[in-house]
């Protein structure tokens, strides 16, 4: 996902993404850190998708748009 601009002093957490991109499970920790969110997923405990999805929408981390490469 593609962080927020407002973001500082970014760049790839992995080297294998481009700059100011980051892995979903990355994401997910941050917005679950600046929500406040106190439960942990842990065996049979899932998040809310939605929920989560809402909030990281809210915190303005985007999708990537990806070219499409169909050739038919």
């Amino acid at each position: 996902m593609a962080t927020p601009l407002a973001l500082e002093n970014v760049d790839s957490c992995e080297n294998w993404l481009p700059r100011r991109v980051m892995s979903a499970w990355r994401i997910g920790g941050i917005v679950h850190g600046l929500e406040g969110w106190k439960e942990h997923e842990c065996g049979n405990s899932i998040s809310n998708i939605h929920k989560v999805w809402e909030a990281t929408l809210q915190r303005g981390f985007q999708p990537l748009s990806l070219p499409n490469e169909s050739k038919f």
